[in-house]
């Protein structure tokens, strides 16, 4: 399981150059849109719908069982003899908070969440994309940096070099530089620097809008990227859509049949359906697994929410 914390602390500045802070940054901003993606509803108390997400998206998996009389979610070791085609049978749970230390039988002891097929979560997602951004944004800050220089000064000695570095930082600094003798332009040599080989602004730009458009995409928001640098027809652009479906629907598909076994098992009543911008584009998806499974809430402006199956 990931180890992201949302108590680790965060640098109060911007350094690009700490990548690892950075690009846990940006998993933190990703994981705080992505948990509104579902909305719950009935959940016991004891379950608040924004963890049940956290740990479904971070860990890939929850599973649910009764501690005393509630119910709580849990992550923990999965493992036991596997069954006829390989899957874990068992989970062992260690929660200090509850002092709750045991090994249940997935099958009969709870219910066991898949926030997708592979119980991989967004985690390996954000990581990769992550990654490249924060990677782009360091080339980002280097071309700036590279654009002010225009000159590369050379010295001889190190007096030469130590009149050269005042004279620049009076510059710098805006003040009028002085150079008080000649022997400086003896030692000093000045080179063009060479600020537009290969590698462009617009180069670096669109490659990191087709990063975090391959992000956004992965989780079901469509982000266009022209490459062309031209229009997109709207064929182009409808065609590009049907790639942001398949995750999206697993994730649902998985979390309805889920919430079917817990009904069943605790009498309950849990239903679920797209939350936020998802909803908008995704309530088709599931709109046609059965009518019976589609509520009209009216008390949300009549929002469609998908219930697991009576």
């Amino acid at each position: 399981p990931y180890t992201l914390s949302l108590h680790d602390a965060l640098p109060i500045s911007y350094d690009f150059k700490d990548k690892i802070s950075n690009e846990n940054q940006l998993t933190r901003y990703m994981l705080a849109k992505t948990l509104s993606m579902f909305e719950w509803e009935n959940l016991p108390d004891t379950i608040p719908k924004r963890e049940l997400e956290y740990l479904l998206q971070v860990n890939g998996y929850a599973f649910i069982t009764k501690v005393g009389d509630d119910l709580y979610a849990f992550t923990g070791g999965l493992g036991g003899i596997g069954d006829a085609y390989g899957n874990p049978t068992e989970i062992t749970i260690s929660n200090p908070a509850l002092k709750f230390n045991k090994t249940l039988s997935l099958k009969d002891d709870g219910v066991l969440i898949k926030n997708d097929s592979m119980m991989m979560g967004l985690m390996p997602i954000y990581k990769k994309h992550n990654t490249m951004l924060i990677e782009n944004d360091i080339n980002m800050v280097l071309y700036g940096y590279n654009t002010r220089i225009n000159t590369l000064i050379s010295a001889s000695d190190d007096q030469t070099r130590t009149n050269a570095e005042s004279y620049l930082k009076k510059i710098v600094d805006g003040d009028i530089g002085v150079i008080g003798e000649n022997a400086i332009f003896d030692g000093i040599k000045v080179h063009g620097a060479t600020t537009g080989q290969g590698q462009s602004i617009t180069a670096i730009t669109e490659y990191h809008q087709y990063i975090k458009a391959s992000l956004y995409n992965e989780i079901g928001l469509s982000l266009n990227f022209n490459m062309k640098r031209e229009r997109l027809t709207s064929g182009e652009v409808d065609q590009s859509d049907g790639s942001l479906f398949p995750f999206v629907y697993n994730m649902m598909e998985n979390r309805l049949y889920a919430i079917e076994l817990l009904n069943q098992k605790y009498d309950l009543d849990v239903k679920i359906g797209f939350g936020s911008v998802w909803h908008q584009k995704d309530k088709k998806l599931i709109d046609d697994i059965t009518e019976s499974d589609v509520v009209n809430d009216t008390t949300n402006n009549e929002i469609g929410r998908a219930s697991c199956r009576e």
